[in-house]
Order: structure tokens, then sequence, then C-alpha cells
């Protein structure tokens, strides 16, 4: 996977700007392992990252699955059914990183694909808060250009064969750009 773009869809340092919020929140809010987390830059949605986000503080998860739309990319409105998924390896930036792994169970449902999915700030936007409040639990990204059986066969197993995961949607509420995988979670 390519370096992150710091400055665009995130500040640099970004971790370390996250301290401030993350000590004013007093431990965990949210009962849910699925939370929506905005698809846009964070000069739009810092305030929403943070209240989403820190209301898992305290919480622990062996693994962390962001599914987002896949809005560029050659297969973009062709109705594929194809799910793309980032190289196992890091993400980094200049003050974090996020472990990359696709597990086993899903390998044989996705395409992976680091110049495809390089292009989607869906993990970038979250990979921050990851970094601080989950920094051993690995970060399964996935990215779909349309919704089908595929999609929900992947939710399947992700509820199946991991319970106590958390799950976050990358989703513009305005534009329902991650209507696939809504869909596919609201089944």
């Amino acid at each position: 996977m390519r370096c992150s773009v710091e400055g665009i869809m995130y500040p640099v340092d970004a971790k370390a700007s996250l301290f401030p919020a993350f000590s004013s929140f007093s431990g965990h809010r949210c009962d849910s392992f699925l939370a929506e987390v905005p698809h846009k830059a964070w000069s739009l949605c810092r305030k929403e990252l943070d209240d989403v986000m820190f209301s898992f503080k305290g919480r622990s998860f062996p693994c962390v699955f962001v599914l987002g739309p896949l809005h560029k990319g050659p297969l973009e409105d062709d109705g594929s059914d194809t799910v793309y998924a980032p190289a196992d390896g890091k993400l980094e930036g200049s003050d974090w990183a996020v472990r990359l792994e696709v597990p086993a169970m899903l390998r044989s449902s996705v395409t992976v694909s680091d110049d495809i999915c390089s292009e989607e700030h869906s993990l970038e936007t979250v990979a921050p808060y990851i970094s601080l409040l989950f920094p051993d639990a690995a970060v399964c990204h996935l990215l779909a250009p349309a919704g089908g059986e595929k999609t929900r066969r992947i939710v399947e197993i992700i509820r199946k064969d991991f319970p106590s995961s958390l799950i976050l949607l990358s989703n513009n509420r305005e534009t329902c750009c991650a209507h696939m995988w809504k869909e596919a979670l609201e089944k």
C-alpha cells in the first residue's frame, strides 16, 4: 500500500492532534461493534469522527473492518460484484501506522490491488484513530464499486467468524455512497 497523503484527508501529525479530544472522553459509550463514519476529509467532519471513534475508547478489538465505496478505479461503473482489498502490510502516516491484513477466510472473495485501493480515502480518514485506539488490531480494508452477492457473503463471514471485531462503514450520509455495504449490513 502506498504511503498515505497527509494534509489532504487529515493533517500532518494526525495522531498527535487526537490527544486533546481523546483525553476528554471518559470511556466507551458504544455497545455495538458497528459504526458509520463520515466519508469525508477531516476538515469537514473532525467533530463527528471524534464522537464516533472515541465512543470506543477503552475497548479492544482483534480486527477492524473498514468497509467503503470505490469511487475510482478501472471498474467503477460496470456493475461489478468485485470487492477489493489492499495487500497485507502497513499503511503509515508521519506519527501512526496500521497493520493491513485480509483474513484467510476472505481471501478467495476479494481482489487484492494496492493500485485501486490507494486511490480511496475511507481507510486513511480513520487510520490515525485506529492506530491510537487499537494499536494491535489488524485492519481489513474492503472496497466495493457496487453491491451484490459478494458483499452480502463477505458481511455474513465477518459477522459469523469475527463477532468481536469492529466494523466501520465509511459512508457519506448525504449521498449514501456506501449503499452496497449498508444494504448488506441491514440484511
